[in-house]
């Protein structure tokens, strides 16, 4: 299978619509997989959270950290969210060093059919 990929420029917007995409991947990867492993649904209400308005590219790359902190914290006990953890981190770190891309995956959660 061969993956498509896009680059995003690194730009304030860049970050903003790299947080998005994110987030939206994390969101599809908790609706779709909820029924299958419960463990997802606390994932879900932390994503459904209001948070204040992010003021720079700084702030939006402090919660995808603060998201992997979280998630570190609930792997513990969850292969799945190990799982998710180690895809989402791989995110947030090409975030950081202006290498994102994103892949035509819709969730971090890739599990044979």
């Amino acid at each position: 299978m061969t993956l498509k990929a896009m680059y995003i420029r690194p730009d304030s917007d860049g970050v903003k619509a790299q947080y998005e995409t994110i987030i939206a991947k994390l969101q599809a990867t908790v609706a779709k997989y909820k029924e299958a492993f419960p463990q997802l649904k606390a994932i879900g209400k932390l994503l459904r959270m209001t948070l204040p308005e992010a003021n720079s590219d700084e702030d939006y790359v402090q919660r995808l950290q603060e998201l992997c902190s979280y998630l570190n914290e609930l792997s513990t006990s969850s292969y799945i969210i190990r799982h998710l953890h180690h895809n989402l981190c791989e995110d947030v770190e090409s975030v950081k060093n202006n290498t994102f891309l994103s892949s035509q995956e819709e969730t971090y959660l890739i599990l044979p059919t």
